[in-house]
């Protein structure tokens, strides 16, 4: 099985809290916090960072900090990272299933059509 990694960790950790996720993020950051309550000790690093990140959602350092407390506790945890790699797994698939768009178009169109995921700002034809 492929190692748990902070690079792998930290990307997917951006998305949850960059609001893009939606509703998953909070459900995909819901079984994290209780992955990690589950399978670490209460003193464990990976305890202490999900609780600092859940006060300070999205930081960038907080964020680090619990990919790499994950990444340190799995690793002397041969279960503990069995399930992380679980739902690693299974949150990559929920927000690659997020961020596929969809746009449909039927009936007579006659004027502009704009096909997009995100827009911020302005949009002029």
């Amino acid at each position: 099985m492929d190692p748990i990694s902070v690079s792998a960790l930290v990307p997917l950790l951006s998305k949850i809290f960059s609001g893009t996720t939606g509703k998953a993020g909070e459900q995909l950051w819901d079984s994290l916090s209780s992955v990690v309550r589950r399978v670490f000790s209460r003193r464990s690093t990976s305890v202490e960072a999900v609780k600092r990140l859940g006060e300070r959602p999205g930081d960038p350092d907080s964020i680090k900090a619990l990919a790499q407390a994950l990444v340190t506790d799995a690793s002397h945890d041969p279960q503990a990272a069995a399930q992380l790699r679980h739902w690693l797994v299974a949150a990559e698939h929920t927000i690659s299933e997020e961020e596929r768009v969809t746009n449909t178009v039927t009936g007579d169109v006659r004027g502009n059509i704009l096909q997009a995921r995100d827009i911020h700002g302005n949009i002029t034809f």
